[in-house]
């Protein structure tokens, strides 16, 4: 009889091929994992607070930014991206490999946003720059920032926290919410004054909130560092002695839709922030101030001036009778601008 050939055993066979094809599935994977074709592009995108894998692995896909979704939320699952994605702005390539976008999201910082509020800004003003930098929700960061319940927060006694969103530059991310922003900007006031500035204010007779009330307005009315304690010292004399402020900038801050001119009408309409219609201060800032419009109200310049008028360089001419400021008045004001429509140049900073 002939010798029997033994069968292969089934079970090792089939071990062998699941094994053969494990790696290879394993190998297709892995170079699935690398591959890509980053197309030069680069693309900014925000990775929401709270955001799931799936959520993750979504946004990622409908920027075009990786192509094998499924794998890769397999590989944030197996690396516990739940846990290590970080919300934020990523810069990524479009179409890059399933790896790479895994290292931006754990390791590349998140974006941030330098963002400058200049001296004299008002909430309107800031919002602008916030809204156009994709940074806050028009409506939430206004609302918050006009609201007295925050401004008490702090401890202050205006009607909502213009003029303590402090003007500097600022680093902000877009996943940062309205109140953590507000809290930064005014933390940076607290910090920026000094734990003094309501000794000081009570020295000269106010609160720390008319000190920034009065600096605003002054900071409004004038950029000049030289004429900043010289305004202020009209405004104080002005209201030693009872006298209307008569500012334009509180007037401009009073109306609902300035378009750049101001008429008479609106110089006589009744409004808390009209100095020209209130014996007083406004009940708080009209803008942020910087340091040196509180410090010309904490120091103003020792005058009898009680009047200034815009010149026809753009400083301020100084009277101590109205006699001589309506003289300087048609000098620099009316002479100047004679034929041409009442605007906002000719009644700009006319105190009366």
């Amino acid at each position: 009889m002939g010798r029997k050939v033994k069968k292969p055993n089934l079970f090792i066979s089939t071990l062998f091929t699941l094994l053969g094809l494990g790696f290879m599935g394993l190998a297709v994977a892995v170079y699935m994992l690398y591959q890509g074709a980053p197309n030069g592009d680069f693309k900014e995108i925000l990775i929401q607070r709270g955001s799931s894998i799936a959520q993750v692995t979504g946004t990622l896909q409908e920027n075009n930014i990786i192509s094998q979704p499924l794998l890769f939320k397999a590989l944030l699952r197996v690396t516990k991206g739940e846990r290590r994605v970080r919300a934020g702005e990523f810069r990524f390539h479009s179409g890059m490999s399933a790896i790479d976008a895994l290292k931006v999201l754990y390791y590349h910082e998140p974006l941030v946003h330098h963002i400058t509020i200049p001296e004299g800004y008002s909430i309107k003003q800031m919002v602008e720059v916030l809204v156009t930098a994709n940074l806050v929700d028009r409506s939430t960061f206004t609302e918050k920032a006009f609201s007295a319940s925050y401004a008490k927060k702090y401890n202050f006694s205006s009607p909502n926290l213009e003029g303590y969103l402090f003007p500097d530059t600022y680093t902000f991310s877009r996943v940062d919410r309205e109140d953590k922003i507000i809290d930064q900007m005014v933390q940076n006031f607290i910090k920026k004054v000094g734990p003094n500035l309501r000794a000081e204010a009570e020295k000269i007779g106010m609160t720390l909130e008319s000190v920034v009330t009065l600096a605003s307005i002054i900071e409004k009315e004038t950029a000049n560092s030289i004429e900043r304690p010289l305004v202020a010292s009209v405004f104080h004399n002005r209201l030693r002695k009872g006298m209307r402020l008569q500012s334009d900038p509180t007037t401009i801050y009073s109306m609902a839709d300035y378009k750049g001119n101001i008429s008479k009408s609106d110089l006589l309409r009744y409004h808390p922030y009209n100095t020209y219609t209130i014996p007083a201060l406004p009940p708080g800032p009209i803008a942020s101030p910087g340091l040196a419009a509180i410090r010309a109200v904490l120091e103003p310049a020792q005058t009898e001036f009680l009047f200034f008028v815009a010149g026809t360089d753009g400083s301020h001419i100084f009277s101590k009778t109205y006699g001589q400021h309506s003289r300087q008045v048609s000098v620099n004001q009316i002479a100047p601008n004679k034929g041409k429509p009442l605007g906002k140049v000719q009644k700009q900073n006319i105190k009366k």
